[in-house]
């Protein structure tokens, strides 16, 4: 069919029309990602787990998406899952099995960004010890453990449960060592130190203090061997922030803010460029109180960002072998749907 000029013009207003709706629209989808000046109430850990959200304020990522993140000091991450449930926190930072298990018993519990993304637990043996299979790998290493002391963060914990884990892969069992119960990884490593334990199943600093110190040695680490496999396969499941699902219905915008302040502060981590500046935020809020404190910070940091720790993607597969594995030991003995805990909008 002939076009005539007045058809032209409709059809160049039609596309005109079109493209302003189209721009309209995105515009009206990114003010929906922009807060409104809330201010959103963070569980704070003391260390590098929640250098994201101390970067996202520093930078004012937080700030420029529209919202103000401040942080709480919640010292555990059972307490940060009370202060979450009875609304004293807006979002607690935990690992998906700290947390898994409230949803189990019918918490609407969400994780939306995640704050780090690897398996932090490894394993370090003292100086003392007698290691001829170190260095082999899995399940070899694990004979070492026969008739030693191994020190965990509490007696019944998901650490404990891990090492027991690994023993029955490697055709032994729990008998055939003695749990300690030796707390965090300082408390841990004076235990190791003093030989009140052998071997510790802990997470940083603990390797970090190990590689500096020369005291001790690191023989597994779970971010990094792909033995076990079930455990491995958990990296990317990490430990995020949870909301609850009546906050993230309430403030969806508050919520698509934070993942984009959050996100942000990774790029800058991750950035060789701004690794001082980031060892200076961290100096800000926290410091190992020991000698040569400075230099374990440095070399912590450096081997968490080399590792992609600072990831604010959740893998979904990780999600699910975490899962797995969780019912596997028994940790609990229901399943739950990958999609009902994890937002739609986590990247």
């Amino acid at each position: 069919m002939k076009r005539t000029p007045t058809t032209r013009a409709k059809s160049g207003l039609g596309a005109l029309r079109g493209a302003l709706a189209f721009a309209l629209a995105v515009c009206a989808g990114a003010a929906g990602a922009q807060g409104k000046g809330e201010t959103v109430r963070l569980q704070d850990y003391i260390g590098t787990s929640a250098l994201p959200l101390h970067v996202a304020i520093v930078k004012g990522y937080c700030a420029n998406n529209g919202i103000k993140c401040e942080l709480r000091p919640v010292q555990t991450t059972a307490l940060g899952i009370q202060a979450l449930l009875a609304n004293n926190l807006d979002g607690a930072e935990a690992a998906l099995e700290s947390w898994i298990p409230a949803v189990v018993k019918g918490a609407k519990i969400n994780a939306v960004v995640n704050i780090l993304s690897k398996n932090l637990g490894l394993m370090v043996v003292g100086n003392h010890v007698d290691t001829p299979n170190a260095g082999k790998p899995f399940p070899d290493w694990v004979k070492d453990l026969k008739g030693k002391k191994i020190g965990v963060t509490s007696r019944g914990s998901g650490v404990e449960t891990g090492v027991r884990f690994m023993l029955d892969k490697a055709g032994m069992k729990a008998d055939d060592v003695t749990f300690v119960a030796v707390g965090t990884p300082n408390t841990a490593y004076a235990a190791l130190l003093n030989k009140q334990i052998d071997f510790a199943m802990s997470y940083e600093p603990m390797g970090a203090l190990c590689d500096m110190t020369k005291q001790c040695k690191v023989v597994w680490r779970g971010d990094a061997d792909k033995q076990p496999a079930e455990i491995y396969a958990t990296n990317g499941g990490g430990a995020g922030v949870i909301m609850t699902q009546a906050y993230i219905d309430a403030n969806p915008h508050v919520v698509e803010a934070l993942i984009k302040s959050v996100s942000e502060a990774d790029k800058f981590i991750n950035d060789p460029a701004n690794f001082e500046e980031v060892l200076k935020i961290v100096d800000g809020y926290y410091k190992f109180d020991m000698p040569n404190g400075d230099k374990l910070m440095r070399a912590l940091l450096q081997r968490q960002i080399e590792h992609g720790i600072f990831d604010p993607r959740i893998s979904r597969p990780a999600v699910k072998a975490t899962i797995d594995y969780m019912l596997t030991t028994g940790q609990w003995d229901k399943g739950v749907e990958v999609s009902h805990i994890i937002d739609k909008r986590a990247p």
